[in-house]
Protein backbone atom coordinates (compact mmCIF):
# COMPACT_ATOMS: atom_id res chain seq x y z
CA UNK A 1 0.00 0.00 0.00
CA UNK A 2 1.47 3.49 -0.47
CA UNK A 3 0.45 6.90 0.42
CA UNK A 4 0.60 10.43 -1.03
CA UNK A 5 0.33 12.91 1.84
CA UNK A 6 0.29 16.41 1.62
CA UNK A 7 -0.62 19.22 4.43
CA UNK A 8 -1.42 22.09 5.34
CA UNK A 9 -2.34 24.63 8.79
CA UNK A 10 -5.38 25.68 9.01
CA UNK A 11 -4.88 27.27 12.58
CA UNK A 12 -3.04 27.61 15.59
CA UNK A 13 -4.93 27.97 19.05
CA UNK A 14 -4.42 26.70 22.41
CA UNK A 15 -5.80 23.27 20.93
CA UNK A 16 -3.16 23.43 18.12
CA UNK A 17 -4.29 21.52 14.87
CA UNK A 18 -2.98 20.47 11.83
CA UNK A 19 -5.13 19.42 9.48
CA UNK A 20 -3.90 17.18 6.74
CA UNK A 21 -5.38 15.86 3.32
CA UNK A 22 -3.92 12.88 1.53
CA UNK A 23 -4.46 10.09 -0.91
CA UNK A 24 -4.46 6.31 -0.47
CA UNK A 25 -3.98 4.03 -2.86
CA UNK A 26 -3.61 0.58 -3.01
CA UNK A 27 -0.29 -1.34 -4.25
CA UNK A 28 -1.75 -2.07 -7.70
CA UNK A 29 -2.30 1.98 -8.16
CA UNK A 30 -5.93 1.95 -7.21
CA UNK A 31 -7.54 4.26 -5.05
CA UNK A 32 -8.62 2.68 -1.49
CA UNK A 33 -11.63 1.15 -0.59
CA UNK A 34 -14.30 3.90 0.19
CA UNK A 35 -15.59 3.82 3.60
CA UNK A 36 -14.37 4.81 7.47
CA UNK A 37 -10.98 3.19 8.18
CA UNK A 38 -8.49 3.59 11.24
CA UNK A 39 -5.31 5.22 10.28
CA UNK A 40 -2.49 6.10 13.06
CA UNK A 41 -0.64 9.36 12.37
CA UNK A 42 2.95 9.87 13.86
CA UNK A 43 5.45 12.87 14.49
CA UNK A 44 9.45 12.14 13.75
CA UNK A 45 12.59 13.87 14.24
CA UNK A 46 14.32 11.84 11.51
CA UNK A 47 13.17 10.32 8.13
CA UNK A 48 13.66 7.58 9.14
CA UNK A 49 14.08 5.15 12.50
CA UNK A 50 14.19 6.79 15.55
CA UNK A 51 11.02 7.04 18.07
CA UNK A 52 7.97 8.82 17.05
CA UNK A 53 7.61 12.20 19.36
CA UNK A 54 3.69 12.34 19.10
CA UNK A 55 1.13 9.33 17.85
CA UNK A 56 -1.97 9.85 17.22
CA UNK A 57 -5.08 6.98 16.34
CA UNK A 58 -7.54 8.45 14.59
CA UNK A 59 -10.42 5.87 14.28
CA UNK A 60 -12.75 6.57 11.85
CA UNK A 61 -10.98 8.44 9.00
CA UNK A 62 -13.79 8.49 5.72
CA UNK A 63 -12.01 7.64 2.63
CA UNK A 64 -13.74 8.32 -0.78
CA UNK A 65 -12.14 7.71 -4.17
CA UNK A 66 -8.96 7.28 -1.91
CA UNK A 67 -9.04 10.99 -0.34
CA UNK A 68 -9.12 12.08 3.13
CA UNK A 69 -8.90 14.27 5.63
CA UNK A 70 -7.69 14.59 9.09
CA UNK A 71 -7.10 16.95 12.01
CA UNK A 72 -3.95 15.84 13.32
CA UNK A 73 -4.16 17.25 17.30
CA UNK A 74 -8.05 17.18 17.49
CA UNK A 75 -7.61 13.98 19.72
CA UNK A 76 -3.98 13.95 21.35
CA UNK A 77 -2.75 17.75 21.73
CA UNK A 78 0.16 18.47 19.57
CA UNK A 79 2.50 19.87 22.48
CA UNK A 80 5.48 20.42 19.63
CA UNK A 81 7.38 24.22 19.31
CA UNK A 82 7.48 23.43 15.67
CA UNK A 83 10.98 24.95 15.41
CA UNK A 84 12.85 22.09 13.35
CA UNK A 85 11.57 19.81 10.79
CA UNK A 86 9.04 16.28 11.33
CA UNK A 87 8.71 13.64 9.25
CA UNK A 88 5.08 12.00 9.43
CA UNK A 89 4.44 8.67 9.19
CA UNK A 90 0.90 7.14 8.91
CA UNK A 91 -0.45 3.28 8.66
CA UNK A 92 -4.01 2.05 7.75
CA UNK A 93 -5.95 -0.33 9.99
CA UNK A 94 -3.04 -1.43 11.92
CA UNK A 95 -0.86 -2.56 9.09
CA UNK A 96 2.92 -1.40 8.52
CA UNK A 97 3.90 2.30 8.46
CA UNK A 98 3.96 3.85 4.64
CA UNK A 99 6.83 4.79 3.46
CA UNK A 100 8.74 6.81 2.80
CA UNK A 101 7.63 9.37 5.39
CA UNK A 102 6.42 12.25 4.58
CA UNK A 103 7.77 15.95 5.33
CA UNK A 104 5.86 18.08 7.40
CA UNK A 105 5.93 21.19 5.28
CA UNK A 106 4.85 24.28 6.46
CA UNK A 107 1.92 26.32 4.87
CA UNK A 108 2.13 30.54 4.02
CA UNK A 109 0.53 31.28 7.53
CA UNK A 110 2.94 28.48 9.69
CA UNK A 111 5.99 30.54 7.83
CA UNK A 112 4.81 33.18 9.51
CA UNK A 113 4.48 31.93 12.90
CA UNK A 114 7.17 29.79 13.06
CA UNK A 115 9.54 31.47 10.64
CA UNK A 116 13.01 29.46 9.63
CA UNK A 117 14.91 28.07 12.18
CA UNK A 118 12.05 29.60 15.01
CA UNK A 119 13.02 33.27 13.64
CA UNK A 120 9.53 34.88 14.23
CA UNK A 121 8.98 35.50 11.50
CA UNK A 122 10.89 34.37 9.21
CA UNK A 123 10.64 37.39 6.34
CA UNK A 124 8.30 40.34 6.29
CA UNK A 125 5.78 41.80 9.08
CA UNK A 126 3.48 40.08 11.42
CA UNK A 127 -0.09 40.24 11.81
CA UNK A 128 -1.88 38.68 15.08
CA UNK A 129 -5.60 39.16 14.59
CA UNK A 130 -5.06 40.67 10.82
CA UNK A 131 -3.50 38.75 7.66
CA UNK A 132 -2.81 42.39 5.91
CA UNK A 133 -0.80 43.98 8.93
CA UNK A 134 0.70 47.63 7.93
CA UNK A 135 3.91 46.59 6.36
CA UNK A 136 4.72 50.46 6.59
CA UNK A 137 4.43 51.67 10.05
CA UNK A 138 4.53 48.13 12.47
CA UNK A 139 7.03 45.38 12.14
CA UNK A 140 4.30 43.55 14.66
CA UNK A 141 0.65 44.72 14.16
CA UNK A 142 -1.96 43.18 16.91
CA UNK A 143 -5.67 43.41 15.70
CA UNK A 144 -8.99 42.20 17.22
CA UNK A 145 -11.64 44.42 15.58
CA UNK A 146 -14.36 43.43 18.54
CA UNK A 147 -11.77 43.73 21.63
CA UNK A 148 -8.87 45.57 22.80
CA UNK A 149 -5.97 44.69 21.03
CA UNK A 150 -3.01 43.03 23.87
CA UNK A 151 -0.23 42.15 24.30
CA UNK A 152 0.42 39.92 27.25
CA UNK A 153 4.04 39.06 28.98
CA UNK A 154 3.59 36.35 31.70
CA UNK A 155 6.56 35.75 33.88
CA UNK A 156 7.09 33.46 36.74
CA UNK A 157 8.94 36.63 38.66
CA UNK A 158 8.78 39.43 36.46
CA UNK A 159 7.92 40.30 33.19
CA UNK A 160 10.01 42.47 31.39
CA UNK A 161 10.17 44.31 28.06
CA UNK A 162 13.74 44.53 26.49
CA UNK A 163 14.60 47.11 23.98
CA UNK A 164 17.27 47.40 21.83
CA UNK A 165 18.38 49.23 18.88
CA UNK A 166 20.88 47.19 17.40
CA UNK A 167 22.12 43.80 18.27
CA UNK A 168 25.21 44.77 20.53
CA UNK A 169 24.32 48.13 21.80
CA UNK A 170 23.18 48.78 25.02
CA UNK A 171 19.57 48.19 26.41
CA UNK A 172 16.33 49.78 27.65
CA UNK A 173 13.70 47.92 29.52
CA UNK A 174 10.11 48.09 30.98
CA UNK A 175 9.32 45.63 33.50
CA UNK A 176 6.48 44.90 36.02
CA UNK A 177 7.24 42.67 39.60
CA UNK A 178 3.48 42.28 39.93
CA UNK A 179 3.75 45.78 42.39
CA UNK A 180 5.69 48.59 39.64
CA UNK A 181 6.82 49.60 37.03
CA UNK A 182 10.18 50.17 36.61
CA UNK A 183 12.18 51.80 33.27
CA UNK A 184 15.79 51.26 33.15
CA UNK A 185 17.79 53.15 30.77
CA UNK A 186 15.50 55.03 28.68
CA UNK A 187 14.53 58.62 28.45
CA UNK A 188 11.40 59.07 28.33
CA UNK A 189 9.74 61.82 25.54
CA UNK A 190 6.08 62.50 25.20
CA UNK A 191 4.84 64.31 22.71
CA UNK A 192 1.23 64.99 23.41
CA UNK A 193 -0.84 65.16 26.78
CA UNK A 194 1.09 63.33 30.04
CA UNK A 195 -2.50 63.14 32.32
CA UNK A 196 -2.17 61.86 35.92
CA UNK A 197 -5.91 60.59 37.35
CA UNK A 198 -7.14 62.68 40.63
CA UNK A 199 -4.74 61.06 43.85
CA UNK A 200 -1.87 59.82 41.77
CA UNK A 201 1.34 61.92 42.30
CA UNK A 202 5.34 61.92 40.56
CA UNK A 203 8.17 61.23 42.93
CA UNK A 204 11.60 62.10 42.25
CA UNK A 205 13.78 59.84 44.67
CA UNK A 206 11.32 59.04 46.85
CA UNK A 207 10.19 62.79 47.35
CA UNK A 208 6.54 64.25 45.79
CA UNK A 209 6.98 66.59 43.25
CA UNK A 210 4.39 69.29 43.28
CA UNK A 211 0.97 69.07 41.08
CA UNK A 212 -0.58 71.46 39.35
CA UNK A 213 -4.37 70.66 39.84
CA UNK A 214 -6.61 73.81 39.75
CA UNK A 215 -6.21 77.22 37.09
CA UNK A 216 -8.40 80.36 37.31
CA UNK A 217 -7.90 82.79 34.25
CA UNK A 218 -11.06 84.40 34.39
CA UNK A 219 -11.83 83.84 30.34
CA UNK A 220 -15.44 83.19 30.47
CA UNK A 221 -16.19 84.14 34.39
CA UNK A 222 -15.41 84.61 37.86
CA UNK A 223 -14.31 81.08 38.18
CA UNK A 224 -16.13 81.09 41.75
CA UNK A 225 -14.74 84.32 43.44
CA UNK A 226 -16.49 86.17 45.23
CA UNK A 227 -16.05 90.20 46.49
CA UNK A 228 -16.64 91.27 50.32
CA UNK A 229 -15.84 94.43 52.14
CA UNK A 230 -13.43 93.24 54.58
CA UNK A 231 -11.79 89.80 54.99
CA UNK A 232 -13.49 89.21 58.25
CA UNK A 233 -16.95 89.78 57.28
CA UNK A 234 -19.22 88.82 53.92
CA UNK A 235 -20.75 92.07 53.44
CA UNK A 236 -21.05 91.42 49.65
CA UNK A 237 -18.76 94.24 46.75
CA UNK A 238 -19.19 94.22 43.07
CA UNK A 239 -16.58 92.39 41.34
CA UNK A 240 -15.19 93.23 37.45
CA UNK A 241 -13.31 91.37 35.14
CA UNK A 242 -11.40 93.16 32.59
CA UNK A 243 -8.64 92.75 29.79
CA UNK A 244 -5.70 94.14 30.03
CA UNK A 245 -4.22 97.37 27.97
CA UNK A 246 -0.81 96.17 27.41
CA UNK A 247 0.82 93.57 25.32
CA UNK A 248 2.54 91.44 27.82
CA UNK A 249 -0.62 89.98 30.06
CA UNK A 250 -3.50 88.97 27.98
CA UNK A 251 -5.64 87.00 30.58
CA UNK A 252 -8.68 88.51 31.74
CA UNK A 253 -7.72 90.27 35.66
CA UNK A 254 -10.63 90.38 38.61
CA UNK A 255 -10.75 93.38 40.73
CA UNK A 256 -12.96 94.59 43.06
CA UNK A 257 -15.32 97.95 41.76
CA UNK A 258 -16.20 99.90 44.69
CA UNK A 259 -13.25 100.22 46.78
CA UNK A 260 -9.63 99.41 46.59
CA UNK A 261 -9.46 97.51 50.15
CA UNK A 262 -12.11 95.47 48.99
CA UNK A 263 -11.19 91.52 49.67
CA UNK A 264 -11.53 88.43 46.73
CA UNK A 265 -11.91 85.01 48.27
CA UNK A 266 -12.49 81.92 46.85
CA UNK A 267 -12.78 78.13 48.28
CA UNK A 268 -10.65 75.17 47.24
CA UNK A 269 -11.66 72.07 47.58
CA UNK A 270 -8.85 69.20 47.88
CA UNK A 271 -11.35 65.99 48.44
CA UNK A 272 -9.30 63.38 46.90
CA UNK A 273 -6.27 64.77 45.73
CA UNK A 274 -3.45 63.51 48.51
CA UNK A 275 -1.68 66.59 49.98
CA UNK A 276 0.13 67.84 53.13
CA UNK A 277 1.42 70.97 51.67
CA UNK A 278 -0.59 73.58 48.83
CA UNK A 279 0.55 76.37 47.12
CA UNK A 280 -0.76 79.17 45.15
CA UNK A 281 0.77 81.23 42.35
CA UNK A 282 -0.56 84.27 41.09
CA UNK A 283 0.18 87.52 39.37
CA UNK A 284 -0.98 90.58 41.56
CA UNK A 285 -1.65 94.14 39.77
CA UNK A 286 -0.94 97.16 40.66
CA UNK A 287 -3.89 99.45 39.64
CA UNK A 288 -3.64 103.50 39.44
CA UNK A 289 -2.00 105.88 41.81
CA UNK A 290 -1.10 103.82 44.81
CA UNK A 291 1.12 105.53 47.61
CA UNK A 292 4.06 104.75 48.91
CA UNK A 293 3.09 103.25 52.04
CA UNK A 294 0.45 101.29 50.79
CA UNK A 295 0.86 97.44 50.80
CA UNK A 296 -0.22 94.19 48.45
CA UNK A 297 -0.82 91.06 50.77
CA UNK A 298 -2.54 87.81 50.17
CA UNK A 299 -3.46 85.03 52.86
CA UNK A 300 -4.88 81.78 53.32
CA UNK A 301 -8.29 81.64 55.62
CA UNK A 302 -10.44 78.57 57.17
CA UNK A 303 -13.35 80.52 55.94
CA UNK A 304 -14.95 83.28 54.71
CA UNK A 305 -15.12 84.79 57.31
CA UNK A 306 -12.16 83.52 59.49
CA UNK A 307 -13.05 85.89 62.49
CA UNK A 308 -12.94 85.08 66.72
CA UNK A 309 -15.04 87.40 68.82
CA UNK A 310 -11.89 87.89 71.24
CA UNK A 311 -9.77 89.51 68.67
CA UNK A 312 -7.35 86.39 69.02
CA UNK A 313 -7.00 84.78 64.81
CA UNK A 314 -5.64 81.69 66.12
CA UNK A 315 -4.36 80.77 62.88
CA UNK A 316 -7.35 80.38 60.78
CA UNK A 317 -6.45 83.20 58.64
CA UNK A 318 -2.62 83.44 57.44
CA UNK A 319 -1.15 86.28 55.39
CA UNK A 320 1.24 84.23 53.52
CA UNK A 321 2.35 86.91 50.85
CA UNK A 322 2.34 90.98 51.13
CA UNK A 323 4.12 93.52 48.63
CA UNK A 324 4.93 96.67 48.90
CA UNK A 325 3.89 99.13 45.67
CA UNK A 326 6.23 99.54 42.95
CA UNK A 327 8.42 102.59 42.12
CA UNK A 328 6.99 105.22 40.45
CA UNK A 329 7.75 105.95 36.60
CA UNK A 330 9.81 109.43 35.81
CA UNK A 331 10.91 110.64 32.08
CA UNK A 332 14.00 110.38 34.34
CA UNK A 333 13.97 106.83 35.74
CA UNK A 334 12.60 105.07 38.96
CA UNK A 335 12.71 107.26 41.42
CA UNK A 336 13.29 106.36 44.88
CA UNK A 337 9.76 107.23 46.51
CA UNK A 338 8.07 104.24 46.04
CA UNK A 339 4.68 105.80 44.91
CA UNK A 340 3.13 104.44 41.49
CA UNK A 341 0.93 105.87 39.18
CA UNK A 342 -0.14 103.57 36.71
CA UNK A 343 -2.82 104.78 33.89
CA UNK A 344 -6.37 104.58 35.00
CA UNK A 345 -7.33 100.63 34.67
CA UNK A 346 -4.13 99.54 33.27
CA UNK A 347 -1.74 96.36 34.09
CA UNK A 348 1.38 98.36 34.01
CA UNK A 349 2.56 96.66 37.32
CA UNK A 350 1.64 93.16 37.34
CA UNK A 351 4.02 91.10 40.30
CA UNK A 352 4.27 87.35 40.08
CA UNK A 353 3.23 85.98 43.93
CA UNK A 354 3.67 83.32 45.25
CA UNK A 355 2.51 81.50 49.15
CA UNK A 356 2.96 78.15 50.61
CA UNK A 357 1.21 76.74 53.70
CA UNK A 358 1.15 73.17 55.67
CA UNK A 359 -2.44 71.91 55.17
CA UNK A 360 -3.87 68.69 55.26
CA UNK A 361 -7.72 69.09 55.30
CA UNK A 362 -10.18 69.03 52.32
CA UNK A 363 -11.18 72.52 51.69
CA UNK A 364 -9.43 75.82 52.50
CA UNK A 365 -9.89 79.41 51.16
CA UNK A 366 -7.23 82.24 49.30
CA UNK A 367 -7.83 85.56 49.95
CA UNK A 368 -6.50 88.55 47.92
CA UNK A 369 -6.61 92.60 49.32
CA UNK A 370 -4.86 95.85 50.02
CA UNK A 371 -4.19 98.44 52.57
CA UNK A 372 -5.70 101.14 50.22
CA UNK A 373 -8.27 103.81 51.20
CA UNK A 374 -9.66 105.13 48.15
CA UNK A 375 -12.27 104.33 45.66
CA UNK A 376 -11.33 101.64 43.10
CA UNK A 377 -11.75 104.69 40.43
CA UNK A 378 -8.58 106.26 42.04
CA UNK A 379 -6.70 103.64 42.95
CA UNK A 380 -6.95 99.65 43.01
CA UNK A 381 -5.56 95.87 42.29
CA UNK A 382 -6.33 93.18 40.27
CA UNK A 383 -5.48 89.08 39.90
CA UNK A 384 -4.88 86.75 37.45
CA UNK A 385 -3.11 83.43 36.49
CA UNK A 386 -4.60 82.00 39.72
CA UNK A 387 -2.56 78.78 39.89
CA UNK A 388 -3.06 75.81 43.01
CA UNK A 389 -0.56 73.14 43.27
CA UNK A 390 -0.55 70.33 46.15
CA UNK A 391 2.28 67.91 47.49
Amino acid sequence: MTAILFGSVLFLSAQATLRMQGSLQKPSGKPFDNGFHSITFKLYETEVGGQAIWTEVQPKVQVQNGLYEASLGSIVPLNLRFNKRYYLGASVNGGPEISPRAILGNSPYAVSVTGKDNVFPSSGTVGVGTRLPDTLAYSLQLSNINKTGTLVIDGGQRSELILKKASNSSEGSISFDSSKISIRNLDISIQNNLELPAGAMLKYNGLNDWRLIDRDDFLAGNDGWVCHEDWFNTTNKSIQRSIPNTPFSKSNILRPSQHGNDVLKKVFDLTNIPHTMIKVVFTYHFLDSWDADETAWAAFASGQNPYVSDGRQDGNFFVAWYNQSPLKFSPDGFFADPGYYGSSGGTDAGVQGEMIAWHTTNNFWVFFGSTLDQDSNDESYGISNIEIWVR
